[in-house]
């Protein structure tokens, strides 16, 4: 029940807020702005989306520890994860698939799970140091205690990995909670042996953060708006971030207010703001149709 109220809410938000974007925006002047596009930009900006989530598969595939599945099988399982994407309730809805089918093929869904999280966690990190650059370039109060709040959550889960362990206390009541924790933990302490792996792996977190920006970039200058590159660098990582605390979804209503709030700062109309964000929701999901098609053939 639980479960349907929290789907429910999501699906209530995203509806207000797509009102709230359309009330705010001649609807007219947005079909103007979408029919004359640059269609050069969008083609490349759906290639720079596919290059996202190739990355993006290769660095889970180096994060799983396991080795028995190869690249391929992990390259499909992360394209049918992003179509699962469309129809779950939050941007990373379609992690539990991937986790499920991967601790299938490993026999253990615990590192499945290690594997699958530390994938989000790093490309977490490194959204983080590229709000922070953008923070030093347009400087927020608001913002930087939203950066602090998220550097607050990563070191709790550092001092989870460091003094876990030493937490003897163990109320018996708890003992099956406990036991999921043991096995989380050991499974996470394997990646101490592997620094190189996780080095590996924050380098290909930079590569699939550029991709999704300049994805997003392009779409701008396909409707003819020039987002100087360093504000892009500051504000696509962070609405995409912010997407996380605005329960939603899969992103509809929050991106395009966000989209609105954010690039009014550089002289964006709303319009323009909106035409944008509606072609990088269309891309998303024509790319992850892809995820679909391998998700009918391997029934």
């Amino acid at each position: 029940m639980k479960k349907y109220l929290t789907t429910g809410f999501k699906i209530l938000v995203s509806a207000v807020l797509v009102g709230y974007v359309v009330s705010s925006v001649d609807i007219r002047k947005v079909i103007e702005i979408s029919r004359n596009i640059e269609y050069s930009y969008i083609f490349f900006a759906i290639f720079l989306l596919i290059v996202n989530y190739f990355f993006s598969a290769l660095r889970w595939f180096y994060l799983n520890l396991d080795g028995k599945v190869s690249f391929i099988y992990m390259l499909k399982l992360y394209f049918i994860g992003t179509f699962f994407n469309n129809f779950l309730p939050t941007s990373i809805g379609g992690d539990g698939y991937k986790i499920y089918k991967l601790g299938q093929k490993l026999g253990s869904t615990t590192h499945a799970f290690t594997a699958t999280f530390l994938e989000r966690f790093i490309g977490m990190l490194t959204l983080i140091l590229l709000s922070v650059y953008g923070f030093f370039v347009f400087s927020s109060s608001d913002i930087l205690f939203m950066l602090f709040s998220i550097f607050g959550l990563i070191l709790s889960f550092i001092v989870f990995l460091v003094y876990y362990p030493k937490f003897s206390f163990k109320p018996p009541r708890l003992e099956k909670v406990f036991g999921i924790l043991d096995k989380i933990h050991d499974s996470f302490k394997r990646y101490y042996k592997f620094p190189k792996i996780l080095v590996i792996s924050f380098g290909l977190s930079f590569l699939v953060q550029f991709a999704s920006i300049f994805a997003q970039y392009y779409i701008f200058k396909s409707i003819g708006i020039s987002i100087p590159v360093d504000f892009s660098l500051f504000a696509f990582p962070l609405i995409f971030i912010s997407g996380y605390a605005i329960p939603s979804l899969n992103g509809i209503g929050s991106q395009d207010f966000l989209y609105t709030t954010f690039f009014q700062q550089v002289g964006v109309l709303a319009e323009f703001a909106v035409s944008a964000s509606i072609f990088y929701h269309i891309l998303r999901l024509a790319v992850s149709l892809i995820g679909g098609f391998f998700y009918v053939n391997e029934k």
